[in-house]
């Protein structure tokens, strides 16, 4: 009966862990270049395996291959591209392609697919609540008419380059570490850019599902609503189990 309280309360935890991961996902349909991100789970005989690094002993097989409660396993996010939608502001840029804008934040670069930007009040590129955004020359310094070429390239109205975006890719995303909504750091060199176009005046729309998100949210709703009756009819026979063993 005891192991059915660790059973469905470890449940409720990570269907908790699992909603909070699907409304944040929901909160950023509407952010440029964001990444959704998928919540797994695992088992206490996995856990114990990993946590104690002992893969090859034997005798815990057992444990791994009964292990009913349920744990959290953590969030893995999806770098599917999302859809591409012209906007006409002449900030907004976007990538067809791996690559990612670097963005020079208070801790450092910052990689992001979000390419909506503004401009701060000395007239660099800025992308809202992180920094400035980079170029091959340091950060851009806009004027007031300028072109953004396929490659990445600022150039004015008369042709001379003022800057261009440094666009950088990396061999992996595995390393990253989300810092910020669609926004990424890692230690990982950084490799050549090769292939990746830039769309003036449109941006990369975040990839959520919002039809994948509102049933995955439904769906834990229902398990923790479950969970929680089960519980309380447990809580009902343990009470009245005591009951009877005082009456002995």
């Amino acid at each position: 009966m005891f192991k059915g309280f660790y059973t469905l309360t470890s449940s409720m935890l990570t269907e908790n862990r699992k909603l909070g991961v699907t409304s944040n996902n929901l909160a950023n349909i509407s952010t440029p270049g964001y990444k959704s991100d998928s919540f797994y789970t695992t088992n206490f005989g996995d856990t114990m395996t990993a946590v104690t690094a002992n893969n090859q002993t034997k005798s815990l097989m057992d444990l791994q291959n009964s292990g009913t409660i349920v744990l959290p396993g953590g969030a893995v996010t999806n770098f599917a591209q999302g859809n591409i939608e012209d906007t006409g502001s002449p900030l907004d840029c976007a990538l067809l392609g791996d690559g990612f804008f670097e963005v020079l934040g208070p801790d450092g670069p910052v990689y992001t697919k979000n390419g909506s930007f503004s401009l701060d009040q000395d007239g660099f590129m800025y992308l809202q609540g992180t920094g400035r955004v980079m170029g091959v020359d340091g950060p851009i310094q806009l004027n007031d008419s300028f072109e953004i070429t396929a490659d990445g390239s600022i150039v004015d109205e008369n042709g001379e380059l003022i800057n261009q975006l440094r666009i950088v890719d990396f061999e992996t995303q595995d390393n990253f570490v989300k810092v910020g909504e669609g926004l990424f750091q890692t230690n990982d060199p950084i490799i050549d850019a090769e292939g990746i176009e830039v769309r003036w005046k449109s941006i990369e729309n975040s990839n959520v599902d919002p039809a994948k998100e509102m049933t995955a949210m439904m769906e834990s709703q229902r398990a923790i609503q479950g969970a929680s009756q089960i519980l309380k009819i447990y809580d009902q026979l343990t009470a009245k189990a005591a009951t009877e063993i005082g009456r002995v």
